[in-house]
């Protein structure tokens, strides 16, 4: 089952929304129909979801282009869900690959993704596909707009 890799599109709101559901992170197709456009919009972000030969969409992922002072430029991955039924059939490798050269057709040296210290089966699929781990931290939020 290899999928093909497409720049994700509105239209795939509604199968995006149930992968997003799935690992915890809700949202209407309408909000993730606005982040789509929003994502899309940005020369600095890539948005791909991997189609299978029926057309069911099997997973997705982001990656953000930035020049951080302190490292320099590079694109790291923002986030990637891959169904549970596809899981470990090459997918997740497909998109990765499709974000590693979109950062190597900006110029980018380096990739880096983040992943939550839950999700062990993420940690052991990253580095089977050659990434170190680089660092441990925490992550903080603060509201903006007074929600916490």
């Amino acid at each position: 089952m290899s999928p093909s890799i497409h720049k994700a599109s509105v239209m795939h709101a509604a199968p995006i929304a149930a992968l997003c559901a799935e690992l915890g992170y809700p949202g209407t197709v309408d909000e993730i129909a606005g982040r789509i456009e929003a994502i899309r919009a940005s020369d600095a972000d890539f948005l791909g979801v991997a189609v299978l030969e029926d057309g069911r969409i099997a997973g997705w992922i982001q990656a953000h282009a930035s020049h951080v002072l302190e490292s320099g430029f590079r694109v790291e991955i923002m986030g990637m869900i891959v169904a549970a039924d596809c899981r470990r059939l090459g997918v997740g490798r497909e998109l990765v690959q499709a974000a590693e050269g979109w950062g190597r057709e900006r110029g980018a040296p380096r990739i880096v993704v983040r992943s939550n210290v839950a999700r062990a089966e993420s940690h052991a699929f990253y580095a089977a596909l050659g990434y170190i781990e680089n660092k441990t931290q925490r992550v903080y939020r603060r509201g903006l707009q007074g929600e916490r």
